[in-house]
């Protein structure tokens, strides 16, 4: 009974050292949302400065992403105020209103490919999504689709000049307040914006169409854009995938381990 124990422990160890884990560091699995959850040790993806679309005010310097326990903290930098931007919508046209946008996550794909299962944290937006509630099942605006001049990047979808990024939340199936959180704030940014957009979620609760999460196996793709979509930010989340060795050698550390057990009870 006792060597059955014993080998039991070192499986469940080996399982959790194994188990396909993000890319971001887990700190602590019951970690709360207490003020000043936004302050996190982010992973930066830089965006190239330069390639917005009507000058500077549109202009995403980068997203930057932390997993804690269950918790998955995503801050985008940026030029773009939180009370928005008024221009064009196309050349010549009258001007409109631009806001920030909500935050994309897609579950298992892309939306360049157009699978995965989507979700949206919203923002500062007057329009279906309100501050850091998260949607299931969500469905994006895909912007006002101004021209894109000679050389500006594709967005990836069908190469037409055209923004169809997703930017702001316009349905969703479901929405718990308790699944995402937003915070503001102006100022200065340590990558060179001005103003920096912070979102929360329960990325565990955040599923694709076969019930895996980032935990299990599923990636993430996180996106960012204002509703004019003259610039984004995203970040692809893939889960690690354990080395051999790795598994190897605690298979190695188990049977070495169960047979000293064996040797001592003999």
């Amino acid at each position: 009974m006792r060597l059955s124990r014993f080998v039991a422990l070192f499986v469940a160890i080996g399982f959790l050292l194994t188990a396909g884990v993000s890319h971001a560091v887990i700190i602590d699995p019951d970690y709360p949302l207490d003020d000043g959850w936004w302050e996190q040790d982010y992973h930066w993806c830089p965006d190239t400065v330069g390639d917005a679309v009507g000058g500077f005010g549109y202009e995403v310097y980068g997203i930057g992403w932390v997993v804690v326990g269950d918790w998955a903290f995503v801050c985008v930098e940026t030029d773009f105020p939180e009370g928005g931007l008024t221009g064009p919508a196309e050349q010549g046209g009258p001007p409109v209103d631009f806001f920030p946008g909500d935050l994309y996550v897609n579950v298992g794909g892309t939306f360049q490919e157009g699978n995965g299962r989507v979700y949206g944290v919203g923002g500062n937006n007057p329009t279906y999504s309100e501050w850091g509630v998260a949607y299931q099942d969500a469905t994006f605006d895909t912007g006002l689709f101004e021209d894109y001049p000679t050389g500006t990047p594709s967005d990836g979808n069908d190469g037409d000049g055209q923004n169809d990024y997703p930017t702001i939340i316009t349905a969703a199936d479901a929405a718990n307040s308790a699944l995402g959180a937003y915070h503001y704030e102006a100022g200065a940014t340590p990558h060179g914006g001005t103003h920096a957009y912070y979102f929360a979620f329960q990325h565990g609760l955040f599923e694709d169409h076969n019930g895996q999460t980032l935990e299990t196996g599923a990636s993430l793709q996180i996106t960012w854009s204002m509703t004019c979509g003259n610039d984004l930010a995203e970040y692809h989340v893939e889960p690690e995938i354990p080395e051999p060795a790795t598994v190897a050698l605690v298979s190695a550390g188990i049977a070495a381990l169960a047979a000293k057990r064996r040797k001592g009870i003999l």
